[in-house]
């Protein structure tokens, strides 16, 4: 299936922009230009058994982020800015062999794409899709801000699509994260309701809220019997990242309890009592995600990550047991001396695991707009309790 043609005239004037205004518009992006000011504190955690704990590689695909691995089909899927500063979605194996796009027909031309989630059984890829008009610039739709898109299911071959989530076309709403469950059930994502307050540290992204519906392709792809969640009750900055096996428990940042963006912190709430657990109080964490086996959760945090000159604070994977025990830090990007480290800003990001010691995942390379890669992170043997 042939790429559709980049519009050209305004490809330069549109990547300057978006370099700038992306700063401020997706959490990670807006935390690593503020974070400098905050210097993580040298807190005692679970000492790592190796040095380094992992081997990490980039994946060969150059550009290639917003990772996301299904099982059942073997396939990755991504998005690459093309040359008009546009995502679009590709597919490919684990090592970035066969790359194909995944596009469908009917969505707009021009405007960004990017994956979201794979239903479990490989059939279908959960993306944002840019509407075709709105009131904002495409800067405002850039994958991680998310303005002005929806939520669309497409088959792995791109012949069909549904639109699953139709969000309101103005400038408070827009969504970034989501998941379908191990099973494939129920789908979660995440919804800005009120756009970014300059002047909030704790809104500084936005407000957020979650959503949890059931999924369902008989007849057709569908959701239903959505249910909003609230942590807290109160307005925060937050998504939602992973649910586990169980179907009722997810994993999420928020900054409903510290009030600051720069001090998120990981918690996982039963969707069906409602119970809340804290995980995280060091330095600020996100990206909270499951181990396949459901025992630990993957995440990334400022903790112990050294500054380099002239860059401001990056992050790095951790690891913690699923009731927040034992953290151990898996990479070491941002540590001087470090063989995982080329002594400049980097920030960890999402994640899409390939078994419960393999994972895929996001790395930020520039302290300001959303220029990153896909790296290939390995837990080397008995180096994690």
């Amino acid at each position: 299936m042939a790429r559709r043609s980049n519009q050209g005239s305004d490809s330069e004037r549109f990547r300057a922009s978006a370099t700038f205004v992306s700063a401020f518009s997706d959490p990670r992006a807006c935390l690593a230009v503020f974070a400098a000011v905050w210097v993580a504190p040298d807190v005692s955690l679970a000492a790592p058994v190796c040095d380094p704990p992992t081997t990490l590689v980039d994946f060969p695909i150059e550009h290639a982020i917003g990772a996301k691995w299904n099982a059942a089909s073997q396939s990755l899927a991504y998005g690459k800015p093309q040359s008009d500063g546009h995502y679009a979605i590709f597919m490919s194996d684990a090592a970035g062999v066969r790359e194909t796009p995944i596009e469908f027909a009917g969505w707009p031309q021009h405007r960004h794409e990017f994956p979201a989630a794979w239903h479990p059984s490989g059939r279908y890829l959960a993306v944002t899709v840019e509407r075709a008009a709105h009131p904002g610039s495409s800067v405002d739709a850039i994958p991680g801000y998310g303005g002005y898109s929806d939520y669309w299911i497409v088959t792995a071959d791109g012949r069909r699509a549904w639109k699953l989530v139709d969000v309101p076309n103005d400038r408070d709403h827009a969504i970034t994260h989501a998941a379908f469950s191990p099973d494939g059930t129920k789908f979660i994502w995440t919804e800005r309701i009120h756009a970014p307050r300059l002047f909030s540290r704790s809104l500084l992204a936005g407000s957020y809220q979650f959503h949890v519906a059931d999924f369902s392709d008989v007849s057709e792809p569908h959701l239903s019997g959505t249910r909003t969640f609230v942590p807290g009750g109160i307005e925060q900055g937050g998504e939602v990242e992973s649910i586990a096996g169980d179907n009722r428990t997810i994993a999420f940042w928020s900054t409903f309890r510290s009030g600051d963006l720069f001090a998120s912190r990981i918690y996982t709430m039963d969707i069906d009592s409602g119970e809340l657990s804290e995980l995280t109080t060091e330095s600020w964490s996100q990206s909270p995600t499951f181990t396949p086996d459901g025992t630990h959760i993957v995440y990334m945090s400022g903790v112990k990550a050294d500054i380099f000159p002239w860059s401001l604070q990056g992050a790095d994977w951790w690891i913690m047991r699923r009731d927040g025990s034992q953290k151990q830090r898996l990479t070491y990007m941002n540590r001087r001396g470090s063989p995982q480290s080329v002594g400049k800003f980097r920030l960890a990001g999402s994640l899409a695991f390939i078994s419960d010691q393999h994972f895929l995942g996001d790395v930020m390379t520039h302290s300001l707009g959303l220029v990153g890669k896909i790296v290939d992170v390995r837990i080397n043997d008995g180096c994690v309790d």
